[in-house]
């Protein structure tokens, strides 16, 4: 699931980090708030005791773990390791949103680093149910939250950020004026942008000059792939994993924002030295020249020396 909201700036001076920020919030509060709730309904559908049912050693680790103290769940296994569960979701909802979980049958702790990690312990529950002659149970609720928490993760949906090329290159232009390696980039012709940014993209310096005084266009762009830089670490991967960029019309608008993401740690790496890029690029043809010119321009930058590499390694599909 994608969607633009929080993310599309192209035409809209509005949208800044903070609106990113914002969204991706109130997001990860949806899907983690639905989590919870179905956690909580399974403790009290779960409530198989030793005496009833056997578990798997993994599932018994999990139960082991749980904080859930009290002796009248110290022979259900199921539900001290589903309030466990609960527990770390909860602290996990306070860590990136600030929210309080509705109930709480033990305090909020440890909280989850990944929607992975909750996913593992749903699957322990799962496979143990699977295992021991519960396959009706684990067919209903907890088999729609573990397809939940795989769509949806700690993040419910990717936002993509959206920007007009012609306000990457505003950036680029200043970024390499302030540095003093190229005074006026807007006037170069197309063979030497791509020369000059591959030349950066082979550079592991950043271009920013720390102290300068930049515009505040340029701060606002710069701020907006900080923010997402954060959001990937902090939410996970799927949370943004898509860069638009509107009016493309050549093979340096993609190389531009390539730039942009290598000046905040979105790409890792020189392209020449096994880069990474987190965000994939991707063009938006919106007249008939630029159409009949997609194609072409789409080859010659995965032809470009060390492109197609990066992409590869970064577990990014060509478009």
């Amino acid at each position: 699931m994608g969607q633009w909201i929080g993310g599309d700036r192209d035409g809209n001076p509005n949208v800044s980090a903070e609106t990113l920020e914002y969204a991706l919030k109130r997001q990860s509060e949806v899907a983690i708030r639905h989590h919870l709730t179905e956690v909580h309904y399974l403790g009290a559908e779960l409530s198989m005791s030793f005496g009833l049912s056997e578990v798997s050693p993994e599932m018994q680790a999990l139960s082991d773990a749980s904080p859930d103290a009290s002796a009248h769940r110290a022979d259900e296994p199921y539900r001290r390791a589903l309030i466990g569960i609960y527990a770390r979701l909860a602290a996990t909802l306070k860590h990136l949103t600030g929210g309080e979980a509705a109930r709480h049958a033990v305090a909020p702790q440890n909280a989850y680093a990944t929607a992975q990690a909750l996913l593992a312990d749903l699957r322990t529950i799962d496979a143990s149910l699977r295992l021991h002659h519960g396959e009706a149970l684990a067919s209903l609720r907890l088999r729609t939250l573990i397809r939940a928490v795989e769509v949806f993760g700690f993040h419910l949906a990717t936002v993509d950020l959206r920007q007009s090329s012609d306000k990457h290159e505003e950036v680029v232009a200043e970024l390499l004026a302030t540095a003093r390696l190229e005074g006026n980039y807007s006037a170069l012709d197309e063979a030497a942008k791509q020369t000059l940014l591959l030349g950066l993209l082979n550079d592991a310096r950043s271009l920013r000059v720390v102290g300068a005084d930049y515009s505040e266009h340029t701060g606002k762009e710069l701020a907006i792939f900080e923010a997402a830089h954060s959001a990937i670490q902090r939410y996970g991967r799927q949370a943004i994993r898509h860069y638009i960029i509107s009016h493309t019309e050549t093979v340096s608008d993609l190389l531009e924002v390539l730039v942009l993401q290598k000046e905040v740690g979105l790409m890792q790496g020189t392209l020449d030295a096994k880069a990474v890029n987190e965000l994939i690029v991707v063009p938006l043809f919106e007249t008939i020249e630029d159409l009949r010119n997609a194609a072409p321009i789409m080859r010659a930058f995965y032809s470009l020396p060390g492109v197609a590499a990066m992409i590869q390694r970064s577990g990014v599909s060509k478009m």
